[in-house]
């Protein structure tokens, strides 16, 4: 507050030198000075609140982004892995299921320690605004030698994370310590002896049961109800796609409809055996056209509707 102290202090001078000045008598000197005094002080104080609110704002902002900057090490007991055994991993061809999902559970352990903060730009004013975010692990793959394609690595770490899901496995217990023949590099503590043991068990039975990567994934997705999610949301879509189609027939028949209305007495009527033969010339010219995918499935509806005795001539 030394600043309010100082302003407070030059004002009492200023007022004491105007009362006493030659021009202005003293009674009237507290009236012509006390809304400049008032005026003074608010500004000063109002700067010092904005200053302090601004400082603390700053503050905020830089703790906050030390946070998401700092990334966690891996609770894992063997820890993040190494670059070298990603990249052995990477270069076994063909590749099992177990190698497969070793691979998978060394990606889902070492993503959660890579950085994927926030980058921002500064701006001429001086602030900043979010640019870009940083690669995370599809850049720390691109720098190494890995020759899997990035989309079948994050299908092996999708899986790797749904089958810790499923056997409710520790976060210190990494998956590949359940795979056949594999033994933990360090000693297990006494409190997950018992759980490691059990996932270890029901592991080993799932993978004698679905032995390829297809069909033990169908099984974990069954398991955590993703089939039927992923189910229910392609019917959502389907039946988006099937009103969409049912309003634009709509929409054409009432434009049909309205320009034969306007046609009136000049409109031409085809025989019935012309009538015909042209719909399954359309048909055909229909079938044999090449559309995007989008559009399979409205020619289809418009064949079925040309078919019907709902398209008359």
């Amino acid at each position: 507050m030394s600043i309010l102290g100082n302003a407070l202090k030059k004002t009492s001078r200023t007022m004491e030198d105007l009362s006493s000045g030659p021009g202005i008598a003293p009674d009237y000197a507290f009236p012509v000075v006390a809304p400049v005094v008032l005026a003074l002080a608010a500004g000063v104080f109002g700067t010092y609140l904005a200053s302090e609110t601004g400082i603390a704002l700053v503050r905020e902002l830089k703790r906050r982004q030390r946070l998401r900057e700092k990334r966690p090490d891996s609770p894992s007991l063997r820890g993040s892995p190494t670059t070298e055994e990603i990249e052995a991993d990477g270069e076994i061809n063909p590749r099992t299921l177990a190698v497969r999902l070793r691979l998978g559970s060394r990606l889902a352990d070492l993503e959660p320690t890579l950085d994927t903060s926030l980058r921002h730009k500064e701006l001429r004013n001086g602030q900043k605004r979010i640019k870009s975010r940083a690669p995370g692990l599809k850049g720390w793959l691109n720098d190494r030698r890995i020759t899997v394609n990035y989309s079948t690595l994050v299908r092996y770490k999708k899986l790797a994370q749904r089958l810790r899901q499923v056997l409710s496995l520790d976060a210190r217990l990494p998956l590949e310590w359940l795979l056949p023949g594999a033994v933990p590099e360090v000693e297990i503590p006494p409190d997950l002896r018992e759980a490691y043991a059990s996932a270890k068990r029901r592991f080993s039975r799932m993978l004698r049961e679905h032995p390829n990567f297809s069909r033990l994934s169908r099984h974990v997705e069954d398991k955590l109800g993703v089939r039927q999610l992923l189910a229910v949301r392609r019917a959502r879509r389907r039946e988006k796609e099937e009103r969409w189609v049912r309003r634009r027939l709509a929409k054409n028949a009432r434009a049909n409809a309205a320009a034969v209305a306007k046609r009136g007495k000049y409109s031409v009527k085809l025989a019935p055996d012309r009538v015909e033969a042209t719909k399954q010339e359309l048909i055909r010219f229909l079938q044999a056209r090449d559309l995007p995918r989008p559009l399979v499935h409205l020619r289809n509806k418009v064949i079925h509707w040309m078919r019907t005795e709902a398209c008359r001539g």
